[in-house]
């Protein structure tokens, strides 16, 4: 009874709110969903407008305006650009390379650390951007759509991919190292063919040790002690309590089969005449076994006649060692 009380008063509750919501919903008016879909519509205009380019290495880039494509060949370290065109006659589309840029010689060479390889490349404004890094050092180079070189920039430090802000008008380089972070900044507000590098930062952020943060957090040390300590001595309570209760069951198995063995000592059993207790056979039926196992072995050998046969055996002459052979024979 308590339970279907229970129960009809958590279904009055609940269909008081969803009606409540239902109710809420048909009074909100036309105006108020107007106006949220308009935001709704700005917001997508916006983001259509803005251009969104991620920080994350590229080895395919493709311009809709130009049928420009650019693309990373690894393999041979170099830079492709290809072109889409019609196929004459047809209104069937083909790509064909145009022009191959070596980044970096990179065959017969033993210092592989300092070859530049091609991280990441894209089409900015009409022209092909694309960034190459070894194990020290990385470099950005600006080309023409036809590959003709416009602005080349070194720096320090291994980058892997960039970024450009059509706002700001600022092409971000971005790399990770051993000890945190790099990031170089270079200015496009006149546009790629008057990139300025002279007030270009360059920005780096290094790692905090984890050495730092617990000393940021225990300057005397003494919770790390605190730590450090009771992790041993619970390590060392709860190895010792394993192994005693280990211990244990390993004594009671063992007890357990020591215990079923003296009862079967104590208590013989007699079955098919055969005696469980050596205290119960006498002295004659040892004998009597003891006699039959000796005839038992005699008879498994055969009887033999000791008779000697000798046999005089001549020796024959052998002439190995006469010195009679070993004289030379000369014919008069």
């Amino acid at each position: 009874m308590n339970k279907n009380i229970i129960l009809s008063f958590v279904i009055a509750i609940l269909s008081f709110f969803f009606a409540n919501i239902s109710f809420a919903q048909e009074n909100r008016t036309n105006a108020q969903l107007q106006k949220e879909i308009d935001d709704l519509k700005h917001q997508i205009a916006t983001l259509q407008n803005e251009s969104y380019d991620p920080l994350i290495p590229q080895s395919f880039a493709a311009d809709s305006k130009t049928n420009t494509i650019v693309t990373i060949n690894k393999v041979e370290n170099t830079l492709e650009i290809l072109s889409i065109s019609k196929q004459e006659g047809t209104n069937k589309k083909i790509i064909k390379k145009d022009t191959v840029i070596l980044v970096d010689l990179k065959e017969g060479r033993h210092d592989l650390y300092a070859v530049y390889t091609p991280m990441s490349v894209a089409i900015y404004e009409n022209h092909i951007v694309y960034l190459a890094s070894n194990r020290d050092s990385s470099f950005v180079r600006v080309l023409t759509l036809e590959g003709n070189l416009k602005e080349e920039f070194r720096f320090n430090g291994a980058a892997s991919a960039f970024s450009y802000d059509n706002n700001a008008k600022k092409l971000y380089i971005a790399g990770d190292n051993i000890a945190g972070y790099n990031v170089f900044e270079i200015d496009a507000e006149n546009g790629f063919d008057n990139v300025n590098i002279s007030n270009s930062p360059s920005l780096n952020y290094v790692r905090p040790k984890k050495a730092d943060e617990i000393k940021k957090h225990d300057p005397t040390g003494g919770g790390l002690t605190l730590i450090a300590v009771l992790t041993v001595f619970s390590s060392l309570v709860i190895i010792f309590l394993v192994l005693k209760v280990f211990g244990k069951i390993i004594m009671a198995i063992q007890n357990r089969k020591d215990r079923k063995e003296k009862e079967n000592i104590d208590k013989p059993k007699h079955k098919e005449g055969i005696i469980k207790n050596a205290s119960d056979v006498s002295g004659e039926e040892f004998a009597a076994i003891a006699t039959a196992i000796y005839l038992y072995n005699e008879e498994l050998h055969d009887e033999e006649k000791a008779i000697l046969t000798i046999n005089k055996v001549a020796k024959v002459y052998s002439p190995w060692s006469s010195k009679m052979h070993n004289m030379n024979v000369y014919r008069r």
